[in-house]
């Protein structure tokens, strides 16, 4: 027969595991890791004023003045890990790696935390032991990312911004964008999910969860 379990505990750890992903997510495709120290002018001739923004750099984007197009927000180059190392520093490369690997892995927990509301093991072993532990691998490989980032920030890029005095782990006059926080923010959470999961499993295994499951009931709501 098909039921589906939903508990308090189930329902915690699938939203705790999406915010996790919403937050690597955030990292990777903003700008905002290190945040230039002066403004950069941009005239608007349909409005004739002047807009001033901070440029800023974060794993594979920027944003900065550029000439014709004005303020601009994009990717370093259309090759990807292909660009040229002087544009897009390889501790940037393997950052990217290393992040996307974990989001892509904790994408595939949050769908998995759904299908433990309707199948509690598979090949023998328990569905939210082996999610939890996917989950601790992948603040793990996040983890390697925040520390591969500040790895480069002696590249020539970062100098251009934040000046000459950059190096590793020193940002000189630049100063660490939300982007950064919201990647460690899904670290911290991806460890905590992992933790949940075991709460969740033990909810879904209550006594009062059987006997409805026994007594038929295809849908069990147990806060």
């Amino acid at each position: 027969m098909c039921y589906v379990i939903i508990t308090s505990g189930s329902l915690i750890w699938f939203v705790v595991s999406l915010i996790a992903d919403m937050c690597i997510l955030g990292a990777i495709v903003t700008p905002k890791w290190l945040i230039g120290p002066t403004q950069d002018a941009s005239f608007i001739k349909s409005s004739n004023t002047t807009v001033y923004r901070i440029p800023s750099v974060g794993i594979y984007t920027r944003c900065k003045q550029m000439d014709r197009v004005g303020f601009h927000c994009g990717p370093f180059d259309l090759d990807g890990l292909a660009t040229d190392n002087s544009i897009y520093p390889p501790e940037w490369k393997a950052c990217m790696f290393f992040i996307s690997l974990g989001f892509f892995i904790l994408s595939g927990t949050v769908l998995l935390t759904l299908v433990t509301c309707c199948k509690q093991s598979a090949f023998g072993k328990s569905i939210h032991n082996l999610v939890g532990a996917a989950q601790v691998i992948s603040g793990i490989s996040v983890m390697i990312a925040l520390f591969l980032h500040p790895l480069g920030w002696g590249a020539k890029r970062v100098m251009a911004l934040c000046g000459p005095d950059a190096e590793a782990f020193f940002p000189a006059a630049c100063s660490i964008g939300w982007a950064f926080y919201s990647a460690v923010a899904g670290v911290v959470l991806c460890f905590l999910c992992a933790g949940i999961s075991m709460k969740a499993e033990s909810s879904n295994m209550r006594s009062k969860v059987k006997r409805r499951v026994e007594d038929g009931e295809r849908l069990v709501c147990v806060p």
